[in-house]
């Protein structure tokens, strides 16, 4: 009796599923295949789902630079926001500026283009490293499928942004390296795409660029790069640098320091559970990767150059080592810039072994393809259809005007409550710590958790009241002060 695995191995199954994707590349203009699927999976999404906190902060900062003028000087409604800059939100500030305010297709407007800017960058540079359109096309299929991808279509964070800027730095090096016109001009463009990096999320993320590409010179003794790369560094220093010492105030470095993770005191990492993390969310395409080193080991060669796989190699992992065993440990979307290299790898592996093992070849459009048709749903299907899951912070915010227009008062707000709800909520809002709330004066709206509300009902008998509910499962209270 034949084993599943011996009977795909022997029929034509995998050929036949191969062809038909060469076919479709070679049918239509790949290039319309990925607006027209990128508009498909994003689309819907930017008007049906809500914000969600880590939006809200992007957007709450966006909505207060256009509101008090706090452009430089970064606020969050009254409260300086220093951490970092905060570039993302300037963009989405100036595309908000003409239409009178920050909405859901403004803040998220800079999201999917990068998004798209990202499938392209992937689909060319195959292209320019001698792949066909197939796996260059594949390459960019395992970019959209990519959970980590998946889960930020649209969401207006600096993650998306970021890897994709870095990524451009990274191509704008390599084509010119590799056509041997590496010139001033250049790594003066790199240096400015560098700089729109640093100032999404500070200088730390810029390490992929400058240890990958660093190593890469070092392995090759490539001397003569070094003043180029050097110049590009100083160039996206300086903006950066401009920033910190125009907001500087005594107490700011401390906040740079715990946000930058300079901290030597705290644990170690546990990488085994990080790696395990990184696969799930970077599946199909760490998949299709590990198939093109595992061909690489066998066959020995590539179809691309050495110095390529040497070169994206670099960029992808140095970086990434780093962060896996630094002290304190590291979330996913950590690593969002290394999605794009695995993707090239996963493109280059469909040339390597489309046709001389197309069953892992089947295997990994198969994984790709089902998490695209479940994209597909989730964006052209649930989200119109689903508005309580999709939907829960805006009607939330909707509640919650109609009762702040039929009493106005200004809203105060503790901690991290609301930050989804808030920005689609008109009028004066404060935040505030929990002290400061035992002496405000009325009338006044507070949203709080439900042990503050608690707390602050029994020092204010008579004069405060919960009024509603709000938040995923209801766990913030709104309060309402009268004197």
């Amino acid at each position: 009796m034949t084993s599943p695995a011996e009977t795909v191995r022997s029929s034509n199954i995998p050929a036949r599923l191969v062809a038909a994707w060469n076919g479709v590349a070679a049918r239509w203009n790949p290039v319309l295949i990925i607006v027209v699927a990128w508009a498909l999976l994003t689309v819907p999404l930017v008007f049906f789902r809500g914000f969600n906190s880590d939006e809200g902060v992007a957007v709450s900062i966006a909505r207060t630079a256009l509101e008090n003028g706090y452009w430089l000087d970064v606020h969050m409604f009254n409260q300086r926001f220093v951490e970092r800059p905060t570039l993302l939100s300037w963009i989405i500030a100036g595309i908000s500026l003409p239409f009178g305010g920050v909405s859901q297709f403004t803040a998220r407007l800079p999201i999917i283009l990068f998004l798209l800017g990202g499938c392209l960058l992937i689909f060319s540079l195959l292209r320019r490293v001698g792949a066909g359109a197939p796996a260059a096309l594949a390459g960019t299929a395992l970019f959209l499928a990519c959970p980590l991808v998946l889960r930020s279509y649209v969401m207006a964070t600096a993650d998306m942004p970021l890897a994709v800027l870095l990524f451009l730095a990274f191509y704008l090096w390599w084509d010119a390296y590799s056509g041997g016109t590496l010139s001033i001009r250049r790594w003066s463009a790199v240096g400015g795409v560098l700089a729109l990096a640093a100032l999404l999320k500070g200088p730390q993320p810029i390490s992929y660029f400058a240890f990958g590409v660093g190593a890469f010179i070092l392995w090759t003794r490539s001397w003569r790069q070094i003043p180029g790369f050097v110049l590009a560094g100083i160039i996206c220093v300086i903006p950066l640098a401009a920033w910190y010492g125009c907001v500087y105030e005594p107490d700011d470095l401390k906040h740079w320091i715990s946000f930058m993770r300079i901290n030597p005191g705290v644990p170690l990492a546990n990488p085994l559970k990080a790696l395990w993390e990184l696969f799930t969310e970077m599946l199909p395409a760490a998949l299709g990767a590990g198939a093109f080193f595992i061909s690489l080991g066998f066959r020995g060669s590539s179809r691309v150059q050495t110095a390529f796989v040497k070169a994206i190699a670099c960029y992808a992992f140095i970086t990434a080592l780093v962060i896996l065993f630094w002290p304190g440990g590291s979330t996913p979307r950590y690593y969002f810039p290394i999605v794009l290299p695995l993707c090239v790898f996963g493109g280059l592996a469909y040339d390597e072994l489309s046709e001389r093992r197309p069953q892992i070849v089947m295997a990994g459009l198969s994984v790709t393809l089902g998490i695209l048709a479940y994209a597909f749903l989730y964006s052209v299907v649930a989200s119109p259809l689903m508005p309580r899951q999709f939907r829960s912070a805006k009607l939330d915010a909707v509640r919650i005007t109609e009762l702040v227009r039929a009493a106005p008062a200004p809203i105060y707000r503790s901690g991290a409550v609301g930050l989804n709800v808030f920005p689609y909520v008109p009028g004066p809002i404060f935040g505030v710590r929990l002290r400061a709330l035992d002496s405000i004066s009325g009338p006044a709206w507070i949203a709080v958790t439900p042990e503050e509300a608690q707390t602050l009902m029994q020092k204010r008998p008579g004069a405060l009241r919960a009024v509603t509910s709000f938040g995923h499962d209801n766990e913030w209270r709104l309060l309402r002060l009268e004197k």
